[in-house]
């Protein structure tokens, strides 16, 4: 999968987890917080280990 379609899908969620922590009970937001912390930063690093080069644009 390329690097541009990976960091969309971490942007995506990690703008879910932002909004959805509204939503969460005020005792249930320190799990929340860490699980979400653990998943983007995750798919952050997935993004950029594991993204190709998009071949499209030739590189100068």
């Amino acid at each position: 999968m390329n690097r541009n379609t990976l960091s969309f899908i971490a942007l995506a969620v990690s703008m879910l987890f932002g909004a959805g922590f509204a939503s969460v009970p005020e005792a249930a937001r320190g799990g929340y917080a860490a699980v979400g912390g653990v998943v983007v930063a995750l798919l952050w690093i997935a993004s950029g280990r594991f993204g190709r080069p998009d071949t499209a644009s030739p590189r100068r």
